[in-house]
Order: structure tokens, then C-alpha cells, then sequence
């Protein structure tokens, strides 16, 4: 049995998968297979998985749905590893990542969920923007702390009857995160461990309103979900605070990018409907 299974969808990117499959090479002596999840309607992957080289255990797995939550469902249906995690087409593992995380949940016997930090080629946050370095996942906390590739679960102690939600906009992730916790499940995040991710954020040009309306009606309907109408509430006065600063400093470009967050965020939560479990 491999210690990781590294589940990777894959949709509309062939170059990026370079990168991340010749990362893996850095993370021996840990044993992990490879489990990417092609949602093309064309071959454009094939030819990068021969950066996974040949000592690595691999399977590509072509569906027709386009959907990242049902083409993360279908590669943990195929994990077999010890832990799973579910790496996008377009991060990178710095060397040494895997037998870290190991080593981490080792001596931290009680969790079973993990989450580290993220970095840019830069070496900038990316994701889990936190202000602890270090703290247990909460649903307060849970959208700073539960950015997709920095996740990694210990497959025994998950509930097989949770699923990552096909219906969500954004957000589907820490959704997940949040059910297994409900089921009995304990989550850390620990910024000591960190994998590398681009940046994309509202203000640096790198994501387009639709984009940032989308992430937001995502958000509104987690928190819904989960009955966070203060944490809500909070999103949006922060995203109405940024608008007006950004757009003090003469970015009226970037304000209208929060703002179209924050119609997603009020979008979201009064158009989802709540679901248990």
C-alpha cells in the first residue's frame, strides 16, 4: 500500500503538469502513487506524464463530466494510499514535502487532517493566509486555513460518505473539511510545511469579476451551509472596507473586483440551500 495518494484533476492545462510531476521526484523515500483525473476531450496530458518517470506508480483516468468536485470523488474512490491529498494541475511540491508531512502526522497522532501553508515562486503567501502560524482547523478560521493543494487527510478516519459537493460554486474544499470534522474528524493547520501555488488574488490582475463573483457566491454559500451568518457578515464588510480603499488609491479597477466578490457573497447565501452532513 503507497503512504500518499496524490489525486490531481485536471481540466484545460497540459504545460503546468510538468512542473508539479517533476516535483514528485524530490519527495523519495516516501512510496506514493499518482492518480490524475483527465477531464479533457483531447489527449494534451498524455505526453507530460512521462515527467512522473518510471519508478513512480501512476493511473490516468479520463472522464467526461466536467467537475472538479466529482473528479475529486472519483480519484479518492481509486486512492489506496494511507493519505490522501488532491495537488491542482498547476502547483509544485518544494523537495522533501511528502516525508514531511509524514513525519508530521507521526507526532501528531490525534489529527487527521492537515493543512500546511502555501508560497508563490517568491516565496509570498498564496493561499492559507492566516494570521497563526499554527492553529486547529475551526469553521471561524476555516477559509484561511483550507486552501485545496495544501491539504492533506489520513484515509482511514474518513467518513466514505462524504463527498466533495458537485453543487458548489467555490469553496467545495473547505465544505469537505468541514463535514469530516462534524463526523469526528480533527484538523491543524501548521504553516511549518508548505507547498507552491501562483498567485491569484482579486487585485493582481490574475483572476477576471466573473471569476471573483464566482468565488464569492461560493463562500456565501458555505457559510450558509454551515450557519456562519456573523462570519458572513463579517466577509462582506471587509470586502466593502477594501472596495473603498482600493479605490482611494485610484485602483477603481480593483474595487469593482471586491465588490463583485461581495455580490457573490450576498448571492450565494440567500440563493443556496443548506445541507447535513
Amino acid at each position: 500500500m503507497p503512504t500518499f495518494s496524490l489525486v490531481v484533476p485536471t481540466f484545460g492545462r497540459a504545460e503546468e503538469l510538468s512542473r508539479l510531476f517533476a516535483s514528485l521526484s524530490t519527495q523519495s523515500p516516501v512510496n506514493f502513487e499518482v492518480i490524475v483525473v483527465d477531464q479533457n476531450d483531447d489527449d494534451r496530458v498524455l505526453p507530460y506524464l512521462k515527467f512522473l518517470g518510471p519508478d513512480i506508480v501512476s493511473r490516468h483516468i479520463r472522464i467526461s463530466k466536467k467537475n472538479l468536485s466529482n473528479a475529486r470523488n472519483v480519484g479518492l474512490q481509486h486512492a489506496s494510499g494511507e493519505y490522501v491529498a488532491f495537488p491542482d494541475d498547476d502547483c509544485w511540491y518544494p523537495a522533501g514535502l511528502l516525508p514531511g508531512v509524514e513525519k508530521w502526522f507521526q507526532g501528531h497522532p490525534r489529527y487527521d487532517i492537515l493543512a500546511v501553508g502555501a508560497q508563490d515562486e517568491a516565496g509570498l503567501s498564496s493561499g492559507n493566509r492566516w494570521p497563526q502560524d499554527q492553529c486547529d482547523i475551526r469553521p471561524y478560521n476555516s477559509l484561511r486555513t483550507t486552501f485545496s493543494n495544501s491539504l492533506f487527510f489520513k484515509r482511514s478516519s474518513l467518513s466514505d460518505e462524504i463527498l466533495f459537493d458537485e453543487k458548489m460554486l467555490s469553496s467545495e474544499e473547505t465544505d469537505y473539511v468541514l463535514r469530516q470534522i462534524r463526523a469526528g474528524c480533527s484538523g491543524r493547520f501548521d504553516r511549518s510545511l508548505h507547498i507552491c501555488h501562483p498567485r491569484r488574488d482579486m487585485l493582481s490582475g490574475t483572476v477576471s469579476r466573473r471569476r471573483a463573483q464566482r468565488y464569492g457566491e461560493g463562500m456565501g454559500q458555505l457559510v450558509r451551509r454551515h450557519s456562519l451568518p456573523l462570519l458572513w457578515g463579517g466577509l462582506l464588510a471587509y470586502e466593502f472596507l477594501r472596495a473603498a480603499l482600493v479605490a482611494l488609491r485610484g485602483n477603481v479597477s480593483g474595487a469593482t473586483f471586491c465588490l463583485a466578490h461581495a455580490y457573490g457573497l450576498f448571492r450565494g447565501y440567500f440563493t443556496s440551500v443548506p445541507q447535513r452532513g
